[in-house]
């Protein structure tokens, strides 16, 4: 009796062992397997899509609201940005952040629209000219979630590319022109897509900073919320929580 009670102390002394190892275990893996990050950026905003008009009016011609080309209504900006968030398994990102980006609106809007119908020869043409105050400021200020993933494992790899979505909700500040200041309420969706280039890292592998490429294409914006080709730089600086 007393050597199956011996022997049953020590099964049980081994097995909690075990557990606790394989706690700890598990515990090293997913402090390992996750990492937060801070980030920081800026870029180059190309204007893509067309508009009905502009965030304060619409662009209406003989009483019926008419297509714009981007190109004809914005000029290249640019765009500020940092965020913080996880990388989790090696592959997820998931981030939250902010970013302002300046829209520049041309100073004159040229719309050329067909005016008959359209198996006339040579059709009825006209244009239209919207011209807007260069004082007139449009600056967007957003709050982003972003969930990407990482192709490659960038703890091991010094190059991960990456491809994800993003959802963005913020104001439009319209200011100058003579006029009130106006807020807008706005939304986006985008498509994320870039790369981590790692320059340095702690040789225990408790952190490392890379080079990033930070891209999107938005595909979506609620009440004439510009749209861009997103093409930016900036730096992720990962450490362990």
């Amino acid at each position: 009796m007393f050597r199956i009670s011996k022997l049953f102390i020590l099964v049980l002394v081994a097995g909690a062992l075990a557990l606790l190892s394989v706690e700890n275990v598990s515990a090293i893996t997913r402090t390992t397997r996750t990492l937060n990050f801070v980030e920081f950026y800026a870029g180059s905003s190309m204007p893509q899509g067309t508009y009905t008009g502009l965030p304060d009016f619409n662009f209406i011609i003989n009483n019926r609201l008419v297509d714009v080309d981007a190109e004809d209504v914005y000029d290249n900006s640019f765009h500020l940005g940092l965020g913080y968030g996880q990388l989790r398994g090696s592959h997820l990102l998931f981030s939250l952040g902010f970013k302002y980006t300046k829209h520049d609106v041309k100073d004159t809007i040229l719309i050329f629209i067909y005016d008959g119908p359209l198996d006339t020869i040579p059709p009825i043409q006209g244009d239209t000219i919207v011209t807007v105050d260069s004082s007139t400021n449009y600056n967007q200020f957003d709050l982003e979630f972003n969930l990407n993933y990482m192709i490659t494992d960038i703890t091991k790899s010094p190059f991960a590319p990456y491809v994800g979505v993003g959802v963005q909700a913020g104001l439009l500040s319209i200011s100058g022109g003579g006029f009130q200041s106006q807020n807008e309420v706005m939304l986006g969706l985008r498509l994320n897509f870039g790369a981590d280039f790692k320059i340095w890292s702690a040789k225990d592998g408790t952190s490392l900073l890379t080079l990033s490429s930070l891209n999107s294409y938005d595909f979506y914006g609620s009440n004439q919320k510009p749209k861009y080709l997103n093409l930016g730089f900036g730096f992720r600086y990962y450490f362990r929580p």
